[in-house]
């Protein structure tokens, strides 16, 4: 039985850290509570984050997000780190899009 809060939406959704060396990512899954997110760099539970989001069909907006968990991952898993994040703070345009592209998925 899934117990989530929120449906998960596995799409073309890349993700970059802001303030930070990271390039523009991939998303593992996103819902409207958060994102989970493969990464190189270390981050530390309930650590803030600056988010931009890049959707498929051009959009990006930006969001905070704190860090809820953190995962070291083996040496060749192509990440360091498997890391969840809960969303703080979404603009008003980028809750919009994300609802759009949820909608799509129940």
């Amino acid at each position: 039985k899934e117990r989530r809060r929120y449906p998960r939406l596995s799409t073309q959704v890349y993700y970059r850290i802001e303030k930070s060396q990271s390039l523009r990512q991939r998303v593992s899954n996103i819902s409207f509570g958060g994102v989970r997110i493969y990464s190189d760099e270390r981050l530390e539970i309930d650590q803030d984050v600056e988010l931009e989001l890049f959707f498929p069909n051009g959009f990006s907006g930006k969001g905070t997000a704190r860090v809820v968990w953190i995962k070291a991952l083996p040496p060749d898993s192509g990440a360091s780190y498997d890391v969840g994040l809960e969303f703080l703070d979404l603009s008003e345009d980028m809750a919009k899009e994300l609802r759009e592209a949820l909608k799509d998925t129940t």
